[in-house]
C-alpha cells in the first residue's frame, strides 16, 4: 500500500523536551530568586533527574524540590504555577524538524501530531514551535478522552485523515508509548533514538535524526 502520511509525537520527537524543561529551570532560578536562593545553577542536573525525562508528574517535581532543597513553605505551588504560565515560552525544535516537514510536505505527504497532555501546555508548544501550518491534524489526548497508546487516538487520527492504518507511518521516542501503541494500532513506526530509553524490539525503523525520514519513506516507504 502507498504510503500517505507521516503522523508524529511531539516531546522528544518533535521538540527537544530535556532542553526545553532544562531552559525552563534556568528561568524560573531568574524569575522567582526569592524562592530559589537556596539553589544554584549547578542543582539543576539533579533536578532533572528527578524529572525522569518528564515522567514524573508536574505537582510531584515541585513538591519534591521544594523538600529536597529546602525551599520555602509552599514553594512548590508556586513554582507549579510558573510552570503552567511559562514552559512553552522555552520551547527547543531538535535539529533538522523545520527542512523534515517541509520536505515531507513537499513530497505530498499528509502530516499529524498526536500527543499525550493538556490542551493549555501541548497546544502552545506547537504553536511555540510554529509548526502547525505543516499539520492536517492535530490531536491532544485530553481534548479526545484517551492516551497513547491506547489505539483509539490512533485511530481517530486516521479517520480524520481517511486513510487506512498501513498507509501511516507513526515516529516516536518512547518505546511502549509510541512504538507499541503505534504497532498494535496497524502503523509503521519509526522510533527515533534516545539514550533515555532501551531500544525496541519491533520498529520498523530506527534514526538518530529527523533528517534521515524523508530519504527513509520516500525511498522505501511509498511503495509499502
Amino acid at each position: 500500500m502507498r504510503l500517505q502520511a507521516i503522523l508524529f509525537d511531539l516531546d522528544g520527537t518533535l521538540l527537544n523536551r530535556r532542553e526545553t524543561f532544562r531552559c525552563h529551570l534556568e528561568s524560573q532560578l531568574g524569575r522567582l530568586g526569592d524562592l530559589f536562593a537556596p539553589v544554584g545553577a549547578g542543582d539543576i542536573n539533579r533536578m532533572m533527574v528527578i524529572d525522569d525525562n518528564g515522567n514524573c508528574p508536574r505537582a510531584d517535581f515541585y513538591r519534591q524540590i521544594e523538600a529536597e532543597f529546602c525551599l520555602p513553605r509552599g514553594a512548590s505551588s508556586r513554582l507549579l504555577e510558573d510552570f503552567e504560565a511559562h514552559f512553552p515560552e522555552t520551547c527547543i525544535a531538535v535539529p533538522n524538524l523545520y527542512p523534515t516537514l517541509k520536505a515531507l510536505r513537499d513530497a505530498r505527504l499528509r502530516l499529524g501530531l498526536i500527543t499525550n497532555g493538556r490542551n493549555s501546555i501541548q497546544g502552545r508548544k506547537i504553536d511555540r514551535l510554529g509548526i502547525r501550518h505543516f499539520l492536517d491534524v492535530v490531536l491532544i489526548s485530553e481534548s479526545i478522552g484517551v492516551r497513547k497508546p491506547d489505539s483509539r487516538i490512533f485511530a481517530e487520527a486516521l479517520a480524520q485523515l481517511g486513510i487506512a492504518p498501513r498507509a501511516a507511518v507513526y515516529v516516536g521516542d518512547n518505546p511502549e508509548v509510541d512504538i507499541i501503541g503505534a504497532k498494535r494500532s496497524g502503523l509503521l513506526a519509526v522510533w527515533r533514538r534516545d539514550p533515555f530509553w532501551a531500544e525496541p524490539d519491533d520498529a520498523d525503523w530506527i534514526i538518530d535524526d529527523l533528517a534521515e525520514l524523508p530519504p527513509l519513506v520516500l525511498g522505501r516507504g511509498s511503495s509499502m
